[in-house]
């Protein structure tokens, strides 16, 4: 009587030498590492495109934290002090203004342009709330002389808002004096002999001849002065002062 053994369905021994069964083996396992590796990359997948969306708007938001710039309305040429503000003379510009800096925004324009200067206006400058309004030109004290300066008695590229030193032509014949005791009337002299500083407010165009018209700001003595000895035949001069001299 034969015995036959029963068949165990769940073994998963590989007999050595058959064809085919080595490689089912590995196909399998090949196949599980796949499945699981996908089952691990997905989450990963998922929260690294989280990732990307987070730091794409945090990108957006810091830009508009590091970069405070602001439109700006900046002066392109130069204005006289009552003249009307126009569209023309003015231009937006991005600035970064920190606190307590008067300036006043591009999308406030409408509030400017029509309106009288205040101050003479100099091109390149920011517009801030005191250039405009009623003219308070020149400020009390002060006087604006206009003087013709002829070619060779001025410096090339003089320009609107330049520091100047007056220099007034020597009176003819006359002779420096000794000097005397120090009295009320001297000490009254040598503030007159004081060298005069102005601020250029405009200047002209020369003329074919190199005359350049300035208008000169200073005190109001000084104005009486300049303009007195501008009509003399050497004329007046002015000398650029280095940027900080008063």
């Amino acid at each position: 009587m034969s015995t036959t053994a029963p068949k165990d369905t769940k073994s998963t021994t590989t007999i050595p030498g058959q064809p085919g069964s080595g490689q089912r083996s590995v196909a399998s396992s090949s196949t599980s590492m796949l499945l699981s590796a996908r089952r691990v990359n997905a989450p990963r997948a998922v929260i690294g495109g989280l990732g990307v969306v987070v730091c794409a708007m945090g990108a957006v938001a810091a830009s508009h934290v590091l970069d405070p710039r602001t439109p700006t309305l900046l002066v392109t040429q130069p204005v006289a002090a009552g003249q009307l503000i126009t569209a023309a003379d003015l231009q937006a510009v991005p600035v970064a203004a920190g606190n307590g800096i008067d300036v006043i925004p591009a999308a406030q324009i409408s509030t400017v342009v029509g309106r009288p200067a205040a101050l003479p206006l100099t091109a390149g400058a920011l517009l801030n709330s005191a250039d405009v309004g009623p003219a308070v030109f020149p400020p009390a004290g002060q006087a604006v002389a206009a003087v013709g300066l002829k070619a060779g008695m001025y410096p090339l590229h003089l320009a609107a808002g330049d520091r100047v030193q007056v220099v007034l032509p020597a009176q003819p014949g006359v002779l420096p004096a000794p000097t005397p005791a120090p009295t009320a009337a001297s000490a009254a002299s040598a503030a007159q002999a004081q060298p005069l500083v102005a601020t250029v407010t405009a200047v002209g165009r020369p003329d074919t001849q190199g005359v350049m018209v300035a208008n000169l700001l200073m005190d109001a003595d000084g104005a009486a002065r300049v303009a007195a000895a501008s009509t003399s035949m050497s004329g007046v001069a002015v000398t650029l002062l280095p940027a900080g001299d008063s």
